[in-house]
């Protein structure tokens, strides 16, 4: 969501905020705005909309200086807008801030009362005007560390927050809720909410942990946590944060989608062990507790969005194969419904950033009332709060993945979902070694089977015309082809601004079967695999309506029923590699259709890469 930067540097600040502004612009944004200290004032420069608005102000009239801050905004409280978009400053202060400030009404009342006028509808305008009265009040002898962390003692909600005053070249960070990190190199010190923003200006990072607090200057970090000076450690940035390009793609997405065959193979050679002939190992070097683990009464998986549609999917083949009851959950909801834990239950979260905010909460709340059970995450960024606060985790090595909408990331998570089945089966003795040897050959000839559909991905283009005056779209499949119908729909809502909705084929008659016309094209995915002929069944339901039918499947072309509108064959797989060669035809449909309707199909409307708040 919301990026955040500060530098305190030797260099030119508004080139580095710049750059790391523009290193962000993937997580999604709707203004921008940067404020640099110079000479013991403070400049501000804030634009509506694209980074590049507020870029073509400052090449008119650049500002300077050697500490700063800078933001992207992804709205919540107020309308994208100039005076709502970030810096926010009060008397010789200014502030940058991700997350909510649940408090802020009451806080804006208080300071309303004692005279202040508020120029935005934000939460976040709250906090310098709190740092201005604290520093009005304590006079000399507080000082701005004292009147930082009375500024903070107010707050409630989530926030990671960064203030520059025109006092000195000093930058005062609080990170609670929402991710914040620093980075440093010869030339400073930085601060940011992203890893990647510091790709071409820090050397080593510093990630933050849950209520830190502090300064940098342009040569030192000092960090307290409840009132206490403490260390944390340095490490170098990861190669994995350096700036992505689109190597001749036209969107980050498109590169991403033809990015998988990659991914799988580079997870079956991490995490798969062994050779020819030899007994299967599969082995999460990070999470070391589930080499000696036992299988365990009940599992609950908890997620947001496309991590959801793949826990979903993971739940068909934890069941089947383990025996095991499986709970699946969208974090929003788990976390508020005072879930019922008992013992012997392990949590699986996850999260392609590992900083959702409902799915973070969702693990605290696990672990605080039964801290003995097992916490595991597939998370894309082993750094992440999410990654930290579990007792294990399985690193999703999918690589910055820049689109919004999300697409290597899920079939990594799938691929890594069916590994983990796989080698708790096997471990357990609920699978023989033939079988898990079979199933282990079927995931290696994923990485064939995703280059043929991408070969073919040009032919999806022609489909485009069928998503034309239409009032929406369905997509329908049974067992772990129904996750992938919401997977798909979600993918293209997310980037074509069309309706879409997926549904279990059984239940289409319970409803949606009501909106079927000639204007509504029905995706329908018909794996041999799962459940097939009931599958055709709610097939030829929806044509003798009169709708457009296509038609994913991997069946005989004998077998494919008439009239269909078109047929995108997948290659044949197994019950856990079907689902990843589905994905890649539904995000292409998706990708086409949206570039048809000339949409922003990297950074669409309203959505963000990480979701950070509630």
């Amino acid at each position: 969501m919301c990026g955040i930067i500060g530098a305190v540097t030797d260099e030119d600040a508004q080139k580095s905020l710049l750059d790391a502004l523009r290193r962000m612009e993937y997580r999604g944004y709707d203004s921008a705005g940067v404020c640099l200290r110079e000479q013991g004032r403070l400049h501000c420069r804030k634009e509506a909309g694209k980074l590049a608005n507020l870029e073509q102000s400052l090449d008119k009239k650049p500002l300077s200086g050697h500490a700063g801050i800078g933001h992207t905004r992804w709205a919540t409280h107020g309308g994208p807008s100039r005076e709502n978009a970030h810096p926010h400053l009060a008397d010789g202060v200014a502030v940058v801030h991700n997350g909510i400030i649940e408090n802020h009404e009451i806080l804006r009342q208080a300071l309303t009362a004692d005279g202040v006028a508020f120029r935005s509808e934000t939460d976040s305008e709250v906090i310098p005007w709190l740092l201005s009265a604290a520093l009005a009040a304590g006079g000399k002898s507080t000082g701005m560390d004292v009147a930082w962390q009375q500024t903070v003692d107010q707050l409630q909600g989530a926030y990671a927050m960064v203030a520059l005053t025109a006092a000195d070249d000093c930058l005062w960070f609080a990170r609670r809720g929402s991710p914040l990190l620093l980075g440093r190199s010869k030339h400073g010190i930085y601060a940011a909410s992203d890893a990647l923003a510091l790709a071409g200006l820090a050397d080593e990072v510093l990630y933050l942990e849950e209520g830190d607090i502090g300064r940098i200057s342009r040569s030192d970090a000092v960090i307290f946590q409840d009132g206490v000076q403490v260390q944390r450690d340095w490490q170098a940035i990861p190669l994995a944060e350096q700036a992505a390009g689109k190597d001749g793609f036209d969107h980050f997405m498109q590169k991403e989608i033809f990015e998988q065959p990659r991914v799988i193979a580079d997870i079956l050679s991490a995490y798969v062990k062994h050779g020819v002939g030899e007994r299967p190992d599969i082995v999460f070097p990070a999470a070391p507790l589930l080499d000696t683990a036992p299988l365990p009464n009940r599992i609950v998986m908890v997620a947001c969005g496309t991590s959801y549609h793949a826990a979903l999917t993971a739940r068909y083949w934890l069941e089947r194969y383990l025996q095991v009851s499986v709970e699946v959950d969208v974090a929003s909801e788990y976390r508020y419904r005072n879930p019922v834990i008992g013992p012997d239950t392990w949590l699986i979260t996850l999260s392609q950033s590992g900083e959702t905010a409902d799915t973070l909460e969702a693990l605290r709340l696990f672990k605080s009332n039964t801290p003995d059970n097992l916490a595991l995450t597939l998370c894309n960024v082993p750094e992440s709060s999410l990654a930290r606060e579990s007792d294990g985790t399985i690193a999703l090595l999918a690589g910055t993945e820049v689109g919004v909408a999300s697409t290597k990331a899920y079939t990594a998570q799938l691929a890594v979902l069916a590994l983990l089945v796989l080698k708790i089966a096997y471990q357990n003795g609920v699978m023989n070694e033939a079988d898990t040897k079979r199933h282990l050959t079927a995931m290696r000839q994923v990485v064939d089977g995703m280059h043929v559909l991408l070969s073919q991905a040009d032919r999806l283009q022609a489909l485009t015309p069928l998503f034309e005056d239409i009032h929406g779209a369905l997509f329908l499949g049974r067992g772990p082809c129904f996750p992938l119908a919401l997977e798909g729909a979600l993918k293209l809502k997310e980037i074509s601004y069309l309706h879409a909705e997926g549904y279990a084929a059984g239940e289409m008659k319970h409803g949606p079967i009501a909106l079927i016309d000639a204007k509504l094209p029905v995706v329908v995915l018909a794996a041999r695999k799962y459940h097939l002929q009931k599958v055709l069944s709610n097939l030829r339901e929806v044509q003798a309506r009169g709708a457009k039918v296509i038609l994913l499947t991997d069946m005989r072309d004998e077998d494919i029923p008439d009239n269909v509108n078109a047929v995108i064959r997948l290659p044949e797989g197994d019950s856990f590699t079907t689902p990843l060669f589905a994905a890649i035809p539904l995000q292409f449909l998706a990708y086409y259709v949206a570039r048809a309707r000339g949409t922003d199909v990297d950074q669409p409307r309203n959505l963000a890469k990480s979701v950070t708040v509630e």
